[in-house]
Parts: structure tokens; sequence; C-alpha cells
């Protein structure tokens, strides 16, 4: 009976899985939204956000009686994800300026959602992401959550005026720049430290999950100087610099250092990312927009693309995730 329901959830995992892929490849998945460099984006200011997640506001599933996401975790659980919900609330940041300040709804939205991060963050200045996906890794926090986090609230400092949400800023800086090892989502390796998205007990190193754990260290140090920060973020960006050749697979870019394939949404947001890099950090701009164009023209030829979308599902066949949200 056990290996009857295995087998069943494992169909039900697996139709979740095509629907998902269906909906990415029309253009339609919410999850697969194009994130290219932010309109509102200036290099040394806390303005716009570096990736547009405009489209991330139109969120159309389950909600709180605050109007707040909901996600269903294989079909199942409802939660609030920290990652949903920072992602909307940029979103909502960038509407507001494009309204040129003037309006209240996207403002109040992203407030709504600042404001739910400082109530529950705990102690140690995270928001527990692994655990509600009902996943055991060294570490309950993801570097992307807390660098999206961190985006938030010091924009919602800026706006607001109110202090609590700098202290939650700063307070957010500690599971970044805490290793793996002690709970955090920092990974030490020879060559300096990796910002875990997903830490696992062995390095994985998520490319996007890293560049916006980047993309956070680097707006809080626009607001407040924190010298841990400031030589986390230059040592991460050292070792990124490092690192990027192993994301190269040749045709196409690695999704991370495991040899997953960066599906051809991900791909593209890595591009975004590298221009969004380029520009923030002159002192390596030629090492991110020398891969930048390489991924690019890889791309550009359909041959790549045939062969990375049939070698990225047969992948996510073979090695489906255990959890899925919705």
């Amino acid at each position: 009976m056990r290996n009857v329901l295995e087998a069943a959830d494992r169909v039900k995992l697996y139709a979740r899985l095509l629907a998902r892929w269906g909906e990415m490849l029309k253009g339609r998945s919410y999850w697969h939204v194009a994130q290219q460099m932010g309109k509102h984006f200036v290099e040394g200011e806390l303005r716009g956000y570096f990736n547009d997640l405009t489209a991330k506001t139109a969120w159309a599933g389950p909600v709180d009686d605050r109007g707040l996401p909901l996600n269903r975790v294989n079909g199942r659980s409802l939660v609030h994800f920290p990652t949903t919900l920072f992602q909307k609330a940029l979103g909502h940041w960038d509407r507001w300026l494009e309204q040129g300040m003037a309006e209240d709804e996207n403002k109040n939205a992203f407030l709504l959602i600042a404001d739910w991060a400082v109530k529950t963050q705990d102690d140690k200045g995270g928001w527990s992401v692994w655990p509600l996906l009902g996943m055991n890794l060294p570490s309950p926090y993801s570097a992307m959550t807390q660098g999206q986090g961190i985006s938030i609230l010091v924009r919602a400092h800026m706006c607001s005026g109110q202090r609590v949400f700098l202290e939650a800023a700063r307070l957010a800086l500690g599971p970044l720049c805490t290793t793996v090892e002690q709970g955090g989502t920092r990974r030490v390796v020879p060559e300096g430290s990796i910002l875990e998205e997903v830490p696992y007990p062995e390095p994985n190193g998520v490319l996007n999950g890293w560049i916006f754990g980047l993309f956070g260290l680097y707006d809080y140090l626009l607001v407040d100087r924190d010298v841990g920060a400031a030589v986390l973020l230059e040592e991460s960006l050292k070792t990124l610099v490092t690192y990027l050749p192993r994301y190269n697979a040749g045709y196409w870019s690695y999704y991370d250092l495991s040899g997953n394939l960066a599906s051809p949404f991900y791909h593209r947001l890595h591009v975004a990312q590298l221009i969004a890099l380029e520009k923030t950090f002159p002192k390596y701009s030629s090492a991110f927009g020398e891969i930048r164009r390489i991924f690019i023209r890889q791309e550009s030829l359909q041959v790549n693309r045939i062969r990375a979308v049939i070698l990225k599902a047969y992948q996510k066949v073979k090695n489906p995730p255990k959890v899925i949200l919705e």
C-alpha cells in the first residue's frame, strides 16, 4: 500500500511539474515572468530595484484576510512564503515609482509586506523558508530571501522614515554573514564566500539566488555602513568573478554548481542580473560583461535553445523536485 501511495504522489508531482512547464513555455507562468533590468534602477542610489519584478504584483492565488499571498505546498497546505511576498513587494515599489510616487495603492501594498517582514522576522534576523517546504537543511534561511528582504526594508525606511525598518534590515544581515555550518547562508570556500540560496550540506551555488543576496548587501550599504556586510560583499563579489566560468555549459548557462542546466527563464535572468552587476560594480564590469555576452550569444542560436530545453526537461524528469510551490 505504501508503494502505491508513493507512486500516486509521484504521478501528481509530475502532473504539476508538466503543467508548470506548459505555462512557462506559453509565457503565462507567474513564476517565470520576464525579469529584465529594473526600469527605475539607478546605480549608487536607492531607487528602483535591480530587476523588474512589477509583474509579480499580479497575484491571482489565495490570500489571507489582509490580502497577503498564500502559497500552496504540493497542492496541500497554505503558507506565507517569504520570497513570494518579498518579490511582490519589490514589484509594488517599482509600480509606485512609475506613478511618480503620487498614488497610495502600490505604496500601501509595499508597506503592508514590509510591515509583515518586520513582524515575522525571527530573533536571528531571518525568515525561515525551507522548513515551510518540509526540507531539513543545515540552515532554514535563503540568501535570496534575506537579500530581497533587506532591499525591501531599507526602502521602507526611506519612504516612511520609520527606524524600525532600518533596524530590521540590519538584523537581517545576520543570516547572510553567518556560515551555513552555523545556521546561516554564507558558504566559505577556498576562493572566498558563496551566498547560498539553498544551503545544502555541500556547495550548491544557485547563481540567481547568490546575486540577489549580493544586491541586498549593496542596498543596505547605501543607507548604513556595516563593516561585516562591506567585507562580505567585496569577498563574495571576488568569489563570484572567480566562479562565473563554472556556470558556462559551453552552449548555455548552468543554474547552479551541481550541473543543473538553467531553464530559458533563468538563463535570461542571469543575463539581466549580470547587466545590473556591470552597472553596480564597475571594478568587476569586464568580468561580468564577458560572461554576459557569452550567454547572449548562446541564446541567439536556435540549436542551443532547443538543446537546453530538451536537456533541462530530461533533468527535471530524472530528478523531479520533492516540493512544488503554487
